[in-house]
């Protein structure tokens, strides 16, 4: 077991008494800032207030394990050297052995940047001696399991923040700036060493810039999993406004990407390094951010960009799913403007949208007029905006008619699709038949149909019944994402056919006969005309016309048939008798003797 001296005794003693008179009541927190950086715990206290347990962007530094496999600084590390070495199996003494780290910061409404850290370690002993190292820069090659030399990545202006806590009361916060020979610095300002680069001059933080606490109480890490108990003495915090601080002074503009943590043997600056926890990546900036997206609909193109102010004038192009990103941006007014060419103007490209999804920071605000965006930028704002151009898609319609010939009397129906045209495409196609072949006459309705996602349902059944050429036409109307579209009047055509009849010919005869009497003796009586169908071949049934006349003499008599039509297709036979009187005897022609015969086509 390692000796403890009577100043770590004297420590232990100190934190006893600490325990048992219970914790330090918490002051208010800094002005600007909800983050309770005082209060010596993880955990929010004040409605509204924030903590460990709900700030955002909290960046964790874990330590190796404790015990022979942790590393540390080599001895005789001091604070001013850049070029040191890390080794391990020299465990770090108790009080200097660190676990984990946190940092988290917030550029607030009345644009101050404000800085919280965190520390845990593994055994109170009483006083403890940090600091935290804040980086402009990464150092490359420096991670928790790294051993042997290693150059640290030190920039002009990089902030180191001393934390040092006498194991009792509130602990003294400070600030240092790495300094350089060619920012124009001397050694005259270096803080404790004899040569640059340095760190310069020592400032101590005062309650209206910083305030910190180190738990006199156990308290609960919920950023660890499972939760972790920390007791009396394991955990500091502090809170610190760098506006204040005068390391991001307003109307600057400040970044650091990189932090860790080292413990120091004793409070004196030039004491030897102990532990550390190796560099995590942190965004701590004052600075200005713009983000421009860019989105198209149906199609894509290159659209130009002109900026001025705070973020300069060189133009830049984005097209779909690109995006210009503005960091470092210093508080001022910015503008950027689209500009659309003649020819995007042309082909149909329009600006559907300028919005602004995101804009914080305090005095941060935009201002959108038509394609141009204005931002106001304020300390530690944050503006990402989207433009968003449309063109209407042009697609095609193509038409099938169910036949393209068809008998008087028929139906025909139409068909159309879309090619080129959005998934979503909407509105409605129109059918319609014509009569000439510049679809302006005869027009005649087949249906309007509703477009459902490109889809077109077909047109009405048209029945023809005038012969002829008709020409049919579907016309698309467009939607919010398509143009208009109209099939041409001629790739349809419907040839109505004229009837064809067929011939098939039949007498119809209206017969009628002649008896001429000679002979007798101023014969009187009547003449008897018989017609026989050309079923009756013998003239022995009955007659399909019968006419009889009065015999006025010897002479030629006549029927006068205007009624009967002889139409069935075979002989006819006439069949004629005299009667007779009281000084002639009758007489007759044979059945068939006089006949016609029809005979049909």
């Amino acid at each position: 077991m390692r000796n403890r001296t009577i100043t770590e005794l004297g420590a232990g003693i100190a934190c006893l008494a600490l325990v048992l008179s219970g914790a330090t009541a918490a002051q208010a927190n800094l002005a600007g800032s909800t983050f309770e950086g005082n209060d010596g715990n993880l955990i929010t206290n004040t409605a509204g207030d924030t903590d460990w347990n709900n700030v955002a962007g909290v960046h964790k530094g874990i330590d190796l394990p404790s015990g022979s496999g942790d590393n540390s600084f080599g001895q005789g590390t001091k604070e001013d050297n850049s070029n040191v070495s890390v080794v391990t199996g020299s465990i770090p003494p108790n009080k200097n052995d660190l676990t984990r780290f946190y940092e988290a910061s917030e550029t607030a409404g009345n644009g101050h940047t404000y800085l919280y850290l965190a520390w845990e370690r593994l055994v109170n002993i009483g006083n403890a001696n940090l600091d935290f190292e804040i980086n402009q820069n990464p150092t490359s090659g420096f991670a928790s399991t790294t051993t042997g030399p290693v150059t640290l990545n030190r920039t002009a202006g990089d902030v180191l923040v001393t934390y040092d806590f006498s194991g009792s009361g509130t602990p003294t916060l400070g600030i240092n700036r790495w300094l350089t020979a060619a920012a124009g610095n001397t050694v005259s300002q270096c803080f404790s060493a004899n040569s640059l680069p340095c760190w310069g001059s020592h400032t101590t933080l005062g309650s209206s810039s910083s305030e910190g606490a180190v738990n006199t109480v156990p308290v609960a890490d919920p950023l660890q999993t499972p939760q972790a108990q920390l007791g009396v003495g394991l955990f500091g915090e502090a809170s610190i406004d760098l506006t204040a601080a005068g390391v991001f002074p307003q109307g600057t503009c400040e970044a650091f990407g990189s932090a860790f943590a080292k413990s120091r043997s004793s409070s004196s600056f030039t004491a030897e390094i102990k532990d550390f926890i190796a560099p995590i990546p942190v965004s701590i900036s004052n600075c200005g951010m713009i983000t421009i997206h860019k989105v198209t609909e149906n199609g894509d193109s290159t659209f130009n960009y002109a900026p001025t102010g705070q973020i300069g004038t060189a133009g830049f192009t984005l097209s779909n799913g690109g995006q210009k990103q503005y960091t470092g941006i210093q508080p001022g007014t910015s503008t950027i403007t689209e500009n659309l060419t003649a020819a995007q103007t042309a082909a149909g490209w329009t600006l559907k949208s300028l919005t602004c999804g995101t804009v914080t920071g305090a005095n941060t605000s935009v201002t959108i007029n038509g394609a141009t965006l204005s931002v106001q930028m304020g300390a530690g704002g944050n503006v990402d905006c989207t433009y968003t151009n449309h063109i209407n898609a042009s697609p095609t319609i193509g038409t099938t008619l169910s036949a393209t010939t068809v008998d008087l009397g028929g139906s025909v129906q139409d068909s159309a699709t879309l090619t080129g045209a959005t998934s979503t495409a909407g509105g409605t196609v129109t059918y319609t038949v014509y009569t000439n072949d510049t679809c302006t006459a005869g027009a005649q309705d087949a249906g309007t149909v509703s477009v459902i996602n490109g889809v077109v349902p077909g047109s009405n059944a048209i029945t023809f019944n005038t012969a002829g050429t008709y020409y049919w036409q579907a016309v698309y109307s467009g939607d919010a994402n398509n143009n208009g579209a109209t099939s041409p009047c001629t790739a349809e055509q419907v040839v109505v056919n004229k009837a064809q009849p067929t011939v098939a010919t039949a007498q119809d005869l209206i017969p009628n006969d002649n008896f001429t009497l000679s002979g007798g003796f101023s014969p009187t009586g009547t003449v008897t005309f018989n017609l026989y169908a050309p079923s009756d071949a013998t003239c022995s049934g009955t007659p399909v016309l019968s006419q009889t006349v009065s015999v006025n003499g010897n002479g030629t008599y006549s029927t006068a048939n205007s009624t009967f039509h002889a139409i069935t297709a075979g002989t006819w036979r006439w069949a004629s008798s005299y009667s007779g009187d009281s000084n002639n005897l009758t007489a007759s022609s044979a059945c068939g003797v006089e006949s016609f015969t029809i005979v049909n086509g």
